[in-house]
C-alpha cells in the first residue's frame, strides 16, 4: 500500500537567542539519505514558535546532479503561517533506496523554529539554490566560539511516497542525540540489516530537559521540556513502533538542595513511567539509555549531589522492568578509573558530548533485534 514515510526529521525549538542571531538572506545546504524507494517527495515546514509568517525564498532538491524545484501552491517563493506547520506541494521525483539527496533552502526572512542536528550542513550568503557550483561556505563567529554547527530553520520533515512505508523508531533526547553522532551510525546499521523496514528519526534538542523548562533568553532555545513536547515530537508519527528515551542528563544539572529539588529521583521516575505506560498502551516498544557522565562539562555548578542523582537514576534504569530494552550509555562512555567522567577517548573535548568514536561505540552497542523487537 502506497503511503508517505519520513526519511529525515528534526524536532523544532525556538531559534538560538530568540532569533537575534538567526540569519536571513542565506542558503543552507545539506544531504540526506533515503531509506526507501519512492515516486514523490514532499517537505514539511514548522512555524510553531513564530509570531508572524516567514518566507522561504527558494527550495531545491539535487538528485544525481540534477536540480528539482520544490513549490507550495505552485510558487517557488512561499510563506509558512505563524503558529502552524504546512507541507510543500508534492514533487514528482523517483527516489532509490539508499540514494543521497542534497537539499538547498534559501531563507528570505528570519525563522523562529530551528535546531542544529546536521553537522554536514553549510550556509552561504544569498540565494544559491540553483547554482551548479557553490561558493565558499560561511561560518558565523559565534558558532566557532560555542562549537555550534549550522542550523536548518523551518524545515522539520522530509517524506517520500513509497510502496514500502517504514516503521518508525524515534530517538527522544538532548544535544547528545541531536548531534547525530550515535543516531546516524545506528540509522546506517538499521538500513544495512533491514533496508527500509525501519527508520530512526532524530527528535533530539540541544540543552533539552525531560522535566524542566530552562528560563532566560538562551534557555528557550533548549526547547520545551520533554513531557510537554512528547506528543508533538514522538506520538505524531503514524507508524511509530519504538522510542529510545535519552533525556535526563540536563535535568540532573538543575538539581540543587539549596533551592529545593527542581528534579528528584521520584519526579524523574514518575514522568518516565507515565511516558512508557502511554507508549506501551499504543503497542510501542521503549528503549532506555542510561545518562552519560557529566562531571567536567561545566566546572562550576555541577555538585556531588547532582552526580549522586545521576547515579541513582541510572541504577533505577538498569534495575527497572519497565523497559523493553536498555542500553547502558554510562557504562560504555565513562572512564573506568574515574566513572563520573567521560573517557577521554570518547568526548569532543568538553567532557560530555560524544565525539565520532563515542557515538560509534554507542551505536554499535545496540542489539538490533532487541531494538526492533524482531525475533
Amino acid at each position: 500500500m502506497m503511503d508517505w514515510t519520513p526519511i529525515w526529521h528534526q524536532a523544532a525549538a525556538p531559534a538560538f537567542a530568540m532569533g537575534f542571531l538567526a540569519g536571513k538572506k542565506k542558503t543552507v545546504v545539506y544531504s540526506v539519505i533515503s531509506q526507501v524507494s519512492g515516486e514523490k517527495l514532499r517537505v514539511r515546514f514548522s512555524n510553531h514558535y513564530g509570531k508572524k509568517p516567514y518566507t522561504i525564498g527558494g527550495l531545491t532538491v539535487w538528485a544525481q546532479g540534477e536540480m528539482h524545484t520544490v513549490t507550495r501552491d505552485g510558487s517557488c517563493v512561499f510563506t509558512v503561517p505563524a503558529g502552524e506547520s504546512c507541507y510543500s506541494d508534492e514533487l514528482t521525483l523517483p527516489v532509490t533506496m539508499g540514494e543521497e539527496l542534497e537539499i538547498r533552502l534559501y531563507y528570505a526572512s528570519k525563522v523562529m523554529d530551528s535546531n542544529m542536528i546536521e553537522e554536514n550542513a553549510v550556509s552561504y550568503k544569498g540565494n544559491h539554490t540553483a547554482d551548479r557550483e557553490l561558493p565558499p561556505p560561511r561560518r558565523e563567529k559565534y558558532m566557532e566560539q560555542y562549537s555550534l554547527y549550522e542550523a536548518i530553520p523551518g524545515m522539520d520533515q522530509i517524506e517520500v511516497f513509497t510502496g514500502q512505508p517504514s516503521k518508525i523508531i524515534v530517538a527522544f533526547g538532548d544535544s547528545i542525540t541531536a548531534m547525530n553522532r550515535w543516531v546516524k551510525p545506528l540509522q546506517r546499521r538499521l538500513f544495512d540489516a533491514y533496508g527500509g523496514d525501519y527508520a530512526l528519526m532524530n527528535a533530539g534538542i540541544g540543552g533539552n530537559c525531560l522535566l524542566y523548562d530552562i528560563p532566560g533568553l538562551m534557555g528557550v532555545s533548549y526547547g520545551e521540556k520533554g513531557v510537554s513536547r512528547f506528543e508533538r515530537d514522538v506520538l505524531r508519527f503514524s507508524k511509530l513502533c519504538g522510542v529510545i528515551l535519552a533525556l535526563g542528563v540536563n535535568d540532573v544539572a538543575y538539581y540543587t538542595q539549596k533551592t529545593g529539588a527542581v528534579i528528584s529521583l521520584e519526579q524523574y521516575c514518575s514522568a518516565v513511567t507515565d511516558i512508557v505506560d502511554r507508549l506501551h498502551k499504543a503497542g510501542v516498544r521503549v528503549i532506555a539509555q542510561t545518562l552519560p557522565p557529566r562531571t567536567g562539562f561545566v566546572k562550576k555548578g555541577y555538585t556531588p549531589e547532582m552526580e549522586a542523582l545521576r547515579v541513582r537514576i541510572n541504577e533505577w534504569i538498569r534495575d527497572s522492568a519497565l523497559f523493553d530494552y536498555m542500553v547502558d550509555a554510562d557504562a560504555l562512555l565513562r572512564d573506568p578509573k574515574n566513572p563520573s567522567f567521560t573517557d577521554e577517548r570518547y568526548h569532543q573535548g568538553d567532557h560530555l558530548h560524544p565525539n565520532q568514536a563515542g557515538g560509534m561505540l554507542l551505536a554499535q552497542a545496540y542489539d538490533l533485534q532487541k531494538l526492533t523487537g524482531e525475533a
